[in-house]
């Protein structure tokens, strides 16, 4: 089990507002639109019926939601008559938490659907209508999402609890939110190494609002030599913890103390600038001989920072720190990133390497994953964490990986079904998996590039909630390849679809692999 880090984005939850809405009837009547005879006609019989609804409302929540990832404000109850006045104090109190609230979550016995209608002219936040169990016709939610949809505004219709916990993968977007990424350069903005990385960081903080903050990557080493002994110290247990509880040490023990300095002054420099997020480009620092003078390279920084919920990517790619954040959010495990590439597009083989494992890679609340330390260099240092991914040969993984103008996002699953070089030096280590369809991969590959982010198991659906929000969804069945390349143009890319592998767009379409 890992310790996460205060300052990880795990910490983030999405503040819900439940809000149970129904009508309390002022006269006893009977007709088309009233059922019940004798008390149940009463209003007494209404504020009864409302009150048991609520305490059943309030149970569900505590007991069907994810509460790692939500935050319930003080559920309230709101009511109108039968003359169908919405009272203005009502919708006040309705929105009374509006300003700390991220999601409104309503239930309803009488007409619901009007008064969600009603809170959307009032708020901006999202909202959705959950399920009613003891509803007997239990339409309001999507009388509800057909007019909000209408009118461009989000809404939900949850056809069951599982659907709701997955719709709050909005807590992925406030995660994304909560991101400040300490980004050291070195001679250009973009990485020499990762082209697909973004195009520019002004887009990724007006779509995502992540934050950076950035320093000359000369000064990470500056604050390097600067350790205090107090922090050396820290660094030294460190390597002796990490060394005594791995599974073999394969380098000389001595150069893990060199990383492990190196992750302190990190986490020390992203303590200074209030950041929770980092990348650092490795081609342009590893040219200056710098990392080969202090015997250092950034690998185990990148595993250990993925271990304790921050986001950390190689190669001072953008992009993938927030994959990053994003699989570590939905799935609450480390994930594992690096070079994806088509091995053979006979037998549907694919692999993905860098030498950034984790150890918490089946979750942050399950057992540290039994890993080895290997030398980067053949001349035995720069630690990187291994795990024999072989191991778990049949197993699920998901990965995504977003284009450079973050408007798609590419998601495809794999089935594990080996590991290359799991304990040779340099930078060779890969997850080895087969897909349904290699070639349409690649196809797919394009338009995102080449370092994905993976988790074990199968979030597909979960990725799909997230990329979807706020947007319309269309869905194309193009078979006919002639077709298809007749639509590519320079303003619209519409793909081929898949039967594996989906592109989802946060631009004002989404476009789907169908499955």
């Amino acid at each position: 089990m890992s310790k996460i880090n205060e300052k990880s984005t795990l910490n983030v939850k999405l503040t819900v507002k439940p809000i149970l809405f129904t009508m309390y009837h002022i006269h006893a009547y009977m007709g088309p639109c009233r059922y019940g005879e004798g008390y149940a006609l009463t209003t007494e019989s209404d504020m009864e019926v409302t009150q048991k609804e609520f305490d059943i409302f309030k149970k569900e929540m505590e007991e069907e939601a994810d509460l790692r990832n939500v935050e319930f404000l003080e559920p309230v109850v709101i009511f109108w008559n039968e003359d169908f006045a919405l009272k203005e104090e009502q919708i006040q109190k309705a929105l009374e938490d509006d300003a700390k609230t991220d999601f409104y979550l309503i239930r309803g016995l009488r007409i619901s659907s009007y008064f969600a209608v009603e809170l959307s002219k009032r708020t901006d936040k999202p909202i959705g209508h959950t399920p009613n169990k003891s509803a007997i016709s239990k339409c309001d939610h999507v009388d509800m999402t057909a007019h909000l949809f209408a009118e461009g505004k989000p809404g939900y219709a949850f056809l069951d609890f599982e659907e709701m916990n997955r719709t709050f993968a909005l807590r992925v977007k406030k995660a994304l939110a909560c991101t400040k990424i300490f980004f050291p350069l070195k001679s250009a903005m973009l990485t020499f190494g990762c082209q697909s990385s973004y195009l520019n960081l002004e887009d990724i903080t007006r779509k995502f609002k992540v934050r950076f903050s950035h320093v000359n990557s000369d000064e990470v080493f500056q604050w390097l030599d600067a350790l205090t002994d107090e922090e050396k110290a820290e660094a030294k247990a460190l390597a002796d913890k990490l060394e005594k509880e791995s599974q073999g040490v394969h380098m000389p023990a001595e150069y893990i103390l060199n990383d492990t300095e190196f992750y302190e002054t990190i986490k020390k420099m992203m303590a200074h600038y209030d950041c929770n997020a980092f990348t650092i480009p490795c081609f342009e620092v590893c040219a200056t001989r710098e990392l080969n003078r202090r015997r250092l390279t950034f690998c185990l920084a990148h595993s250990l920072f993925k271990d304790e919920g921050i986001a950390s990517a190689c190669a001072g790619d953008v992009g993938s720190v927030l994959t990053i954040t994003i699989l570590m959010n939905i799935a609450r495990k480390a994930p594992y990133m690096g070079n994806t590439m088509v091995l053979d597009k006979n037998t549907n083989q694919c692999r993905t390497l860098h030498d950034v494992a984790c150890a918490q890679m089946k979750g942050y609340d399950e057992p540290a994953l039994p890993t080895e330390f290997v030398s980067f260099t053949m001349d035995s240092w720069g630690t990187t964490m291994r795990y024999d991914f072989s191991k778990d040969n049949g197993e699920k993984l998901t990965m995504i990986n977003m284009s450079p103008d973050m408007k798609k996002i590419m998601v495809a699953k794999g089935t594990i079904n080996g590991c290359d070089d799991y304990l040779t030096p340099e930078c060779k280590h890969a997850v080895r998996y087969t897909v349904k369809d290699a070639k349409r991969f690649h196809e797919c590959q394009k338009f995102v590039g080449h370092h994905f982010a993976l988790v074990y198991g199968d979030y597909v659906e979960e990725v799909k909630a997230f990329a979807k929000e706020d947007y319309e969804l269309e869905k194309f069945d193009r078979e006919n390849d002639g077709y298809r390349d007749a639509q590519l143009n320079a303003a619209s890319i519409w793909m081929k679809y898949i039967p594996m592998f989906e592109i989802l767009s946060q631009c004002l379409t989404i476009i789907l692999m169908i499955m």
